[in-house]
């Protein structure tokens, strides 16, 4: 029963990437925001 096993370790590595590209997205948006705000404080 080996291909049960793969389909484990697949399933968890799709999770894993798939929050490791909403923490990159959620960060670049605050990375932006804060950008954007320090810019308008700056004028």
């Amino acid at each position: 029963m080996h291909a049960g096993g793969q389909e484990r370790v697949d399933s968890l590595d799709v999770r894993s990437s798939y929050l490791h590209g909403s923490t990159v997205t959620f960060g670049k948006l605050i990375k932006s925001h804060i950008g954007f705000s320090l810019k308008v404080i700056h004028h």
